[in-house]
């Protein structure tokens, strides 16, 4: 993104409100591509971001990934002194993971998560959980062992990077960039109503779509050219408390 450059809409998908964030990505890449406006870098946040898309996109299209990974929130991953699946070793030519107390996982099934993409649950054997000193560490269950959700080697090996690299999710480094982007969503549904609509059918609210589109980027490129500032990001009143705290 150039700061000192107006920021344009590029590209509208429309789609029913339960698809996934991350399954329309695809779509938005192959409309930029089509007429040749493919970023080098794109810029997601964690609803829209995942691993498959940071390993394909760059060999595919060249477009580089930036975008926090959902954070894991399992109690065992997030406790102090809890086993997570980053503190277990994995061997990826038997696909058998081990744990700190040495525990091996007794097989391996493949499955594909809300987005169509694969992963691999990987139980560790449940007798030896069953006898094992620190298990309340890996696993609250009192009747079966630990399951670990693993990614292809490829794709688990650029979760951390892409975490680090996007701050975390906070706006820090190359995300920083995106913060403000939630003002384009104000926008719309302020100035142009496009929460809601009088169409029936996604052709005709995609049009509708489109031409919101359009309308807030005459609004920008007027702004532009009149040199009108863009608005401070609003800091609301819970978090002015906890500042001024």
């Amino acid at each position: 993104m150039e700061p000192q450059r107006p920021h344009l809409i590029t590209h509208v998908v429309t789609t029913d409100a339960t698809v996934n964030d991350a399954m329309v990505v695809d779509a938005v890449h192959g409309g930029l591509a089509a007429r040749k406006l493919l970023p080098a870098e794109h810029l997601l946040d964690a609803g829209y971001a995942s691993a498959e898309l940071s390993v394909t996109a760059p060999v595919a299209l060249g477009v580089g990934i930036v975008g926090p990974v959902r954070s894991n929130n399992a109690p065992e991953s997030v406790e102090k002194g809890g086993f997570g699946k980053a503190v277990c070793t994995i061997n990826w030519q038997s696909w058998q993971a081990t744990c700190p107390a040495s525990a091996t996982s007794r097989y391996r099934t493949q499955d594909v998560d809300s987005t169509g993409r694969e992963r691999n649950p990987d139980p560790l054997r449940d007798h030896y959980l069953r006898l094992c000193s620190v298990r309340g560490q890996c696993t609250r269950s009192h009747q079966y062992g630990r399951q670990l959700t693993v990614r292809p080697q490829d794709q688990d090996a650029i979760v951390g990077t892409r975490t680090r690299r996007a701050g975390h999710g906070r706006g820090e480094g190359p995300l920083a960039s995106r913060r403000g982007v939630e003002g384009t969503i104000h926008q719309a549904v302020s100035t142009t109503g496009a929460r809601r609509t009088g169409h029936v059918g996604l052709a005709e609210i995609h049009l509708a779509h489109v031409l919101t589109a359009a309308a807030i980027n005459l609004i920008r490129l007027d702004a532009w050219r009149s040199d009108t500032p863009l608005a401070d990001a609003r800091t609301s009143r819970l978090a002015a408390l906890a500042l001024a705290a």
